[in-house]
């Protein structure tokens, strides 16, 4: 097992991030670090709340994401490069195409343990934990998420509407 160190990890996001190939390289930083996911859920602390945004700046924003059984988080885009590795759990990501004003279901993929997977800034998902177990990740945007007009997606009729609070409790779907 590698000794894992969060404040080391993001520095060398960081600097991933300001490279000229930023994609390819902190898909690299990335793909090496969750080759052993077991050292980072162990290095991992105690968060207050499922989503705390570990660092931020113009080029990047380094994201703790964690997703409760029950949850299904609406489809939505992020208008940049996403990189999600998971550590812990499994997060079921689902992929949908806007068109013709609808969204019309593309594919899944079940991201588990040790997985990386990159989202380029038009693509629209959904996530949920899957198993029926909280599935935990770091998730990693190529620019200042908090500062980017997205969008979320209607379930049934695929209208666009801003990215907010209020629009999320709507659409979120909660079971069991």
């Amino acid at each position: 097992m590698t000794d894992f160190v969060l404040d080391d990890f993001v520095q060398e996001l960081r600097s991933a991030a300001r490279s000229d190939d930023a994609k390819k390289t902190v898909r690299s930083v990335m793909d090496q670090a969750f080759k052993d996911p077991e050292s980072i859920r162990v290095a991992m602390p105690e968060f207050e709340s499922d989503d705390e945004v570990l660092f931020e700046d113009d080029t990047v924003s380094i994201w703790y994401v964690c997703f409760e059984p029950g949850l299904h988080v609406p489809p939505h885009d992020h208008q940049t490069t996403a990189i999600i590795g998971v550590y812990q759990g499994a997060e079921d990501n689902h992929f949908y195409r806007h068109e013709d004003g609808q969204m019309v279901y593309k594919s899944s993929r079940c991201v588990g343990p040790g997985e990386v997977i990159s989202i380029k800034p038009d693509g629209i998902h959904s996530v949920e934990a899957a198993n029926g177990e909280n599935s935990y990740a770091i998730h990693v945007y190529l620019a200042a998420l908090t500062t980017i007009e997205r969008s979320l997606f209607d379930w049934e009729s695929g209208k666009p509407r801003p990215f907010n609070d209020e629009n999320y409790d709507a659409l979120k779907r909660v079971s069991g």
